[in-house]
Protein backbone atom coordinates (compact mmCIF):
# COMPACT_ATOMS: atom_id res chain seq x y z
CA UNK A 1 0.00 0.00 0.00
CA UNK A 2 1.96 3.08 -1.05
CA UNK A 3 0.65 6.55 1.00
CA UNK A 4 1.43 9.65 -0.53
CA UNK A 5 0.87 13.35 1.24
CA UNK A 6 -0.06 16.05 -1.78
CA UNK A 7 -1.43 19.19 -3.12
CA UNK A 8 -4.96 19.18 -3.09
CA UNK A 9 -6.34 20.32 -6.34
CA UNK A 10 -10.09 20.25 -8.05
CA UNK A 11 -10.05 16.86 -8.81
CA UNK A 12 -9.88 16.35 -5.31
CA UNK A 13 -13.06 18.10 -4.15
CA UNK A 14 -16.21 15.33 -4.57
CA UNK A 15 -13.62 12.90 -2.37
CA UNK A 16 -13.01 15.98 0.40
CA UNK A 17 -16.73 16.08 0.09
CA UNK A 18 -17.18 12.56 1.29
CA UNK A 19 -14.19 12.40 3.69
CA UNK A 20 -15.62 15.31 5.79
CA UNK A 21 -18.98 14.02 5.69
CA UNK A 22 -18.09 10.49 7.02
CA UNK A 23 -15.77 11.76 9.47
CA UNK A 24 -18.26 13.96 10.81
CA UNK A 25 -20.72 12.16 11.06
CA UNK A 26 -18.27 9.19 12.61
CA UNK A 27 -16.61 11.46 14.99
CA UNK A 28 -19.72 13.84 16.54
CA UNK A 29 -22.44 11.18 16.57
CA UNK A 30 -22.45 11.60 20.15
CA UNK A 31 -21.58 15.48 20.41
CA UNK A 32 -23.77 16.99 17.81
CA UNK A 33 -27.15 16.99 16.39
CA UNK A 34 -26.99 15.25 13.06
CA UNK A 35 -29.18 18.24 11.80
CA UNK A 36 -26.37 20.55 12.91
CA UNK A 37 -23.66 18.76 11.44
CA UNK A 38 -25.62 18.58 7.93
CA UNK A 39 -25.81 22.18 8.17
CA UNK A 40 -22.70 22.96 8.70
CA UNK A 41 -21.34 20.34 6.19
CA UNK A 42 -23.90 21.84 3.52
CA UNK A 43 -22.62 25.48 4.17
CA UNK A 44 -19.16 24.66 4.01
CA UNK A 45 -18.68 21.61 2.34
CA UNK A 46 -20.90 21.57 -0.59
CA UNK A 47 -18.90 21.55 -3.93
CA UNK A 48 -18.86 25.11 -4.76
CA UNK A 49 -17.66 26.13 -1.07
CA UNK A 50 -14.85 23.55 -1.74
CA UNK A 51 -14.05 24.49 -5.08
CA UNK A 52 -13.65 28.24 -3.91
CA UNK A 53 -11.70 26.97 -0.50
CA UNK A 54 -9.17 24.72 -2.55
CA UNK A 55 -8.31 27.43 -5.08
CA UNK A 56 -7.67 30.07 -2.34
CA UNK A 57 -6.28 28.12 0.77
CA UNK A 58 -3.52 25.19 0.86
CA UNK A 59 -4.99 21.80 0.92
CA UNK A 60 -3.01 18.89 1.88
CA UNK A 61 -4.64 15.09 0.43
CA UNK A 62 -3.66 11.54 1.90
CA UNK A 63 -3.78 9.42 -0.84
CA UNK A 64 -3.16 5.87 -0.39
CA UNK A 65 -3.21 3.16 -3.85
CA UNK A 66 -4.37 6.85 -5.74
CA UNK A 67 -7.64 6.97 -3.44
CA UNK A 68 -8.12 10.07 -1.12
CA UNK A 69 -8.23 9.09 2.17
CA UNK A 70 -7.63 12.10 3.92
CA UNK A 71 -7.30 15.83 3.89
CA UNK A 72 -6.24 19.19 5.96
CA UNK A 73 -6.70 22.39 4.82
CA UNK A 74 -4.30 25.47 6.32
CA UNK A 75 -5.15 29.05 6.72
CA UNK A 76 -2.13 31.99 7.32
CA UNK A 77 -3.95 34.10 10.16
CA UNK A 78 -1.47 36.75 9.99
CA UNK A 79 1.85 36.57 9.12
CA UNK A 80 3.86 34.49 11.23
CA UNK A 81 0.60 32.05 13.05
CA UNK A 82 -0.94 29.88 10.96
CA UNK A 83 -4.56 27.28 12.18
CA UNK A 84 -5.29 24.29 10.67
CA UNK A 85 -9.26 24.74 9.90
CA UNK A 86 -9.85 21.14 9.11
CA UNK A 87 -8.17 17.76 9.38
CA UNK A 88 -10.40 14.83 8.43
CA UNK A 89 -9.63 10.79 7.67
CA UNK A 90 -12.17 8.54 6.82
CA UNK A 91 -12.97 6.74 10.13
CA UNK A 92 -11.62 3.23 8.89
CA UNK A 93 -8.36 4.57 8.48
CA UNK A 94 -7.66 6.47 11.57
CA UNK A 95 -4.68 5.18 14.04
CA UNK A 96 -2.57 3.89 11.74
CA UNK A 97 0.07 6.35 11.33
CA UNK A 98 -2.05 8.25 8.75
CA UNK A 99 -3.10 11.51 10.57
CA UNK A 100 0.75 12.17 11.68
CA UNK A 101 2.22 12.17 8.71
CA UNK A 102 -0.90 14.09 6.68
CA UNK A 103 -0.31 16.63 9.74
CA UNK A 104 3.86 16.69 9.23
CA UNK A 105 4.19 16.63 5.91
CA UNK A 106 1.10 19.18 5.33
CA UNK A 107 3.49 21.58 7.50
CA UNK A 108 6.58 20.64 5.54
CA UNK A 109 4.50 21.14 1.83
CA UNK A 110 3.22 24.46 2.03
CA UNK A 111 6.07 25.73 4.61
CA UNK A 112 3.48 26.46 7.41
CA UNK A 113 4.71 29.66 10.05
CA UNK A 114 3.95 28.44 13.52
CA UNK A 115 2.48 28.84 15.88
CA UNK A 116 -0.13 26.62 14.08
CA UNK A 117 -3.48 26.83 15.82
CA UNK A 118 -6.57 24.32 15.68
CA UNK A 119 -9.52 24.25 17.39
CA UNK A 120 -10.81 20.91 19.34
CA UNK A 121 -14.60 20.80 20.04
CA UNK A 122 -13.92 19.78 23.79
CA UNK A 123 -16.18 16.30 23.84
CA UNK A 124 -13.56 14.80 21.08
CA UNK A 125 -11.49 13.46 22.84
CA UNK A 126 -9.63 11.36 20.64
CA UNK A 127 -8.69 14.55 18.36
CA UNK A 128 -7.65 16.57 21.62
CA UNK A 129 -5.62 13.47 22.35
CA UNK A 130 -4.14 12.86 18.98
CA UNK A 131 -2.69 16.98 18.97
CA UNK A 132 -1.40 16.92 22.45
CA UNK A 133 0.99 13.64 21.66
CA UNK A 134 2.01 15.56 18.53
CA UNK A 135 3.56 18.74 20.71
CA UNK A 136 0.22 20.65 20.42
CA UNK A 137 -0.86 22.45 24.08
CA UNK A 138 -4.08 23.98 25.42
CA UNK A 139 -4.13 27.74 24.50
CA UNK A 140 -7.86 29.12 25.16
CA UNK A 141 -10.93 27.63 25.78
CA UNK A 142 -14.47 29.01 25.01
CA UNK A 143 -18.06 28.27 24.26
CA UNK A 144 -19.14 28.82 20.69
CA UNK A 145 -22.90 29.11 19.65
CA UNK A 146 -22.59 26.36 16.54
CA UNK A 147 -25.63 26.71 14.50
CA UNK A 148 -27.98 26.73 17.68
CA UNK A 149 -26.28 24.23 19.39
CA UNK A 150 -23.78 24.78 22.43
CA UNK A 151 -20.07 23.52 22.03
CA UNK A 152 -17.37 23.78 24.30
CA UNK A 153 -13.94 24.26 22.12
CA UNK A 154 -10.51 24.16 23.32
CA UNK A 155 -8.00 25.82 20.92
CA UNK A 156 -4.24 24.38 20.99
CA UNK A 157 -1.27 25.88 19.54
CA UNK A 158 1.79 24.00 18.53
CA UNK A 159 4.66 25.78 18.82
CA UNK A 160 7.77 23.99 17.66
CA UNK A 161 7.14 21.06 15.14
CA UNK A 162 8.80 18.15 16.11
CA UNK A 163 10.84 16.93 13.45
CA UNK A 164 12.16 21.20 14.12
CA UNK A 165 13.63 19.84 17.28
CA UNK A 166 17.55 19.88 17.69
Amino acid sequence: MTVQIRKGTFEDIEAIQDIAVKSWHDTYEEIIPRAVQDRFLDMFYNLETLKTRVAATPFAVLEQDEDVIGFASFIELEKGKSELAAFYLLPGVKNKGYGTKLLDEGIKLFGLPLPLFVNVELENTNAIAFYKARGFVEWDKFEEDFYGHKLETVRLQLIQHVEEEV
